[in-house]
């Protein structure tokens, strides 16, 4: 009787979460982007969670929770109840958290539920105008004939591993200087007060395109849409080389795999749409092709891996 009983509880629950996906949502789900307005993640989130809420019936909305390396955020969606109604744009530093700060108040893995990927945000390596080189080869040949008189900006511990990985891969001496901005540092390439950065597309494109910075290179593994005449990192010097973050939707741990389905194909469908994904490309993002869950709890692993080596190889110290 004991199984017989476990067993009916289970078929009950099973029925009343599909019951639940089915009607899913019925109110307003709101987005907590642990990002202040006007960046990449805060600029890629909005088409998408407009199309979501035109294809799911209810408002998809954004509050921004910006603060402490984006923990502040992600805290709130750790403490929310797991009923998909409270979700987090999930930045690539998410899974770094406890290894850039001595005490965050979640667990980056087991407090939070994979949902899907939604873009990656590669970064692009531009030179102030008055640098003696205009190709990243050139640049290599410059620092190994200078090493260690090449300054590189930064914005955050992700560009900051990018910086770092490329001096690695190019086996050349490169010094970082930390910025709080992608904007700042774009800023001074611009004004020549810095003769390299590492910034998101965002930050860059505008200076691109008015030719006030030279971009070298993307840290991506293949060319982006909105910059297809700059070569990535691997083409330029021929080695293996991946170095951008992404940006995914998750919810607290213990959200039903039904109520996670439904979202994640409406993901799919949204990244699908002409519409969007000119918008995103447009911002210098690319869309994800494996949008599953298990896709993004992959990526989640393998980023915090690589990352999480490549810190502790540099002796990166925790704030």
């Amino acid at each position: 009787m004991g199984n017989i009983l476990r067993f009916a509880i289970i078929a009950v629950l099973m029925m009343t979460q599909s019951a639940l996906a089915q009607t899913y949502p019925t109110k307003p789900v709101k987005i907590i982007v642990p990002f202040a307005p006007g960046g990449s993640s805060d600029g890629s989130m909005r088409p998408i969670a407009e199309r979501l809420g035109a294809l799911l019936g209810q408002p998809f909305i954004i509050e921004n929770r910006p603060g402490a390396l984006a923990t502040i955020g992600a805290n709130i969606v750790a403490k929310a109840e797991p009923d998909g109604y409270t979700l987090l744009l999930m930045p690539g530093t998410h899974v770094l958290a406890t290894r850039m700060m001595k005490s965050v108040p979640y667990h980056p893995f087991n407090d939070f539920t994979p949902i899907a990927n939604l873009v990656f945000s590669p970064y692009v390596v531009t030179a102030a105008k008055k640098q003696p080189f205009t190709t990243l080869k050139d640049m290599v040949a410059y620092a190994k004939a200078n090493p260690g008189n090449l300054m590189i900006g930064n914005s955050d511990i992700v560009t900051w591993l990018a910086a770092e990985m490329l001096g690695q891969v190019a086996n050349v001496k490169l010094t970082h200087v930390n910025y709080k901005g992608g904007g700042p540092v774009a800023a001074d390439v611009v004004g020549g007060h810095l003769p390299l950065g590492m910034a998101s597309t965002v930050a860059v494109q505008g200076f691109l395109k008015d030719r006030k910075v030279t971009g070298l290179a993307v840290t991506s593994p293949k060319r982006i849409g909105s910059m297809p005449d700059i070569p990535t990192v691997a083409e330029a010097l021929g080695v293996s080389y991946d170095a951008q973050t992404w940006y995914a939707l998750a919810g607290p741990a213990g959200v039903p795999r039904p109520i996670v389905d439904r979202i994640q194909r409406a993901v799919a469908q949204v990244l699908m749409e002409p519409q969007v994904r000119e918008r995103l490309t447009l911002m210098g993002v690319e869309p994800a092709e494996d949008t599953t869950p298990e896709g993004m709890a992959n990526l989640m692993k393998t980023f915090s891996q690589k990352n999480i080596a490549l810190m502790d190889a540099v002796n990166f110290q925790a704030e």
